[in-house]
């Protein structure tokens, strides 16, 4: 930056000569470089407040400074229980029996063999059915709670595919009884890779 001779004189007074001149300017610069070190100096200072203010944590949720916050977990598989056919690979059926070899959280009603909820929770149920090859026609699978009503169902055609699979996530309750039906009644196989019922227990 700089300034006229006859600017400088006119301010200063010193129509003879440029010392005042120079002077003068001089002072404007020594005013402007400090006046620019201050800006620095308080937009440094802005920037390190600014930080400083996001890192701290909020008056009303204090944290322990030795612990880290944890992720919110996602639900994790637990247990898993299988089931095979427990009827007979001869005769039609439309209400499917099963059996399995462990009863943690799904048990096999004693009475009418249908599947006793144990526990309140998140489930995953998939289920796997393969028609004899001879069934022919149109057939409706459905897996039904006494509570929720028609949990699965879907529709199989012994003349185009034989095999039907179908699975979903659901709520289930204790004490729910769940069942497996077949309508109308068919011969189904009874090959556990080909016919089986599946329960996952979420946490």
């Amino acid at each position: 930056m700089s300034l006229s001779a006859e600017y400088c004189s006119e301010k200063t007074g010193d129509r003879g000569g440029g010392g005042g001149a120079l002077a003068h300017q001089r002072r404007l610069i020594r005013g402007l470089l400090v006046w620019a070190t201050l800006l620095t100096l308080g937009l440094a200072a802005s920037i390190t407040l600014h930080f400083i203010h996001r890192e701290s944590p909020a008056p009303d949720k204090p944290q322990d400074p030795g612990k880290h916050a944890q992720p919110t977990p996602t639900p994790k598989v637990t247990e898993l229980m299988s089931f095979s056919p427990n009827w007979s690979g001869k005769d039609p059926v439309d209400l499917l029996e099963w059996k399995t070899e462990k009863n943690d959280f799904i048990e096999i009603n004693s009475t009418d063999k249908q599947l006793k909820v144990k526990y309140d929770g998140q489930y995953f149920l998939y289920l796997q059915l393969t028609l004899e090859p001879h069934m022919k026609g149109n057939y409706t699978i459905t897996m039904q709670s006494n509570i929720f009503g028609v949990i699965l169902k879907g529709l199989t055609n012994g003349s185009t595919h034989s095999t039907f699979f179908m699975g979903k996530g659901f709520k289930l309750s204790r004490g729910d009884l769940l069942n497996v039906t077949c309508k109308p009644k068919a011969k189904i196989q009874i090959n556990h890779t080909l016919t089986h019922l599946g329960v996952i227990r979420l946490r």
